[in-house]
């Protein structure tokens, strides 16, 4: 609603406030449709805009005022969706409307749903839990994440009587991980085989791959799935003294990448060693196993990894994608059957 001139609101009508919350539903920016969402008083929400009510369950074209013309969603009884054209324009102005007659515009969807009772946004839900689990759902970046929270009503309920414990805020915690993606850091030495590991494992070229030293400048980040666990990944420049201004300004960041990151991957290779961190890794990797057919070429290396792999043949592969999935978060956690603290509404009464 920024660069709205005061003559542009349309003045609100003689009539009490309508008490009702809306939000936008779909992204900010143009589209060809647009979706806002309205709890609370809906009928006279829509009396007020529309000329007349829709029935539950109806699904309506209606003339919203004189702004634009569009489909309405009767949810229930306290909830509608209106679906105008997407312009950026056009969404304004029914904000503009709906501010001026005293409805509740709340500018950021995800604060909406934080700030509205989840039984209102989700009234199919049986219960407060269910609710919850069903917006952490529509949010969770992970698919591991979607059986585990539909099993959440019957956990809690199972355990209504039992009080948590301290494991169960750290394996809350932990299961975190499958609503909001775990940072992992790549980082090796120059030609380890970062980029090459990245593409393979995004199945896609994210990262730029040369056999020149401090090719990769800059830390290039990517969501990937890995066996169902999404992360949010980084391949850091490879680390190495440089008399390179703008590669040194690069390391140094990914340096203050690397001790912001949830999980760290040290990464070496034939005729490469392990990097020197300032923390110890979470995973050693030797990569480029494809070209160990010289037993003698720095066997000690691969010995002193976790795993082998080589993004040329796809060994490994699988195995380092359930590594990270499992130490992120662990077979036991997912497989727990106490409730799942996935939402701080669920402490309070």
């Amino acid at each position: 609603m920024t660069g709205v001139r005061p003559d542009n609101i349309t003045p609100p009508l003689a009539t009490p406030p309508l008490e009702v919350a809306c939000y936008r539903a779909t992204p900010h920016g143009a589209g060809a449709v647009a979706t806002i969402e309205i709890i609370g008083d809906v009928s006279a929400c829509l009396t007020a805009l529309c000329g007349r009510d829709v029935e539950v369950g109806g699904l309506r074209l209606r003339k919203f005022e004189r702004i634009d013309e569009g489909l309405v969603a009767r949810l229930a009884p306290e909830r509608a969706q209106l679906m105008p054209h997407g312009g950026t324009r056009i969404v304004e102005r029914l904000a503009e409307w709906l501010a001026a007659h005293g409805a509740h515009w709340i500018d950021d969807p995800l604060a909406a749903r934080a700030e509205l009772d989840p039984l209102e946004i989700f009234p199919e839900a049986e219960d407060r839990v269910e609710a919850l689990a069903l917006a952490t759902m529509a949010r969770a970046a992970s698919p591991l994440a979607v059986s585990i929270l539909l099993a959440q009503r019957e956990r809690w309920a199972a355990h209504a009587n039992n009080p948590l414990t301290a494991e169960d805020h750290a394996r809350s915690a932990r299961l975190m991980r499958l609503v909001d993606p775990a940072r992992v850091a790549l980082v090796g030495r120059p030609n380890a085989g970062k980029s090459t590991l990245s593409n393979a494992l995004l199945g896609r070229e994210a990262s730029i791959v040369s056999p020149e030293e401090g090719t990769t400048r800059d830390a290039v980040s990517a969501r990937i799935d890995l066996g169902g666990l999404v992360v949010e990944w980084f391949d850091l420049p490879g680390l190495r003294s440089s008399s390179d201004e703008v590669e040194m300004a690069a390391i140094d960041l990914a340096r203050g990448l690397l001790a912001d990151a949830d999980f760290v991957i040290a990464l070496a290779a034939p005729e490469i060693a392990w990097p020197e961190l300032d923390r110890a890794p979470d995973l050693r990797v030797f990569a480029q196993v494809d070209r160990m057919n010289d037993a003698s070429r720095h066997p000690a290396t691969r010995e002193n990894s976790d795993l082998a792999v080589s993004a040329k043949t796809g060994e490994g592969l699988d195995a380092l994608r359930a590594a990270i999935r499992d130490r992120l978060v662990p077979k036991e956690d997912r497989a727990n059957t106490r409730p799942w603290i996935f939402d701080p509404r669920l402490l309070s009464k």
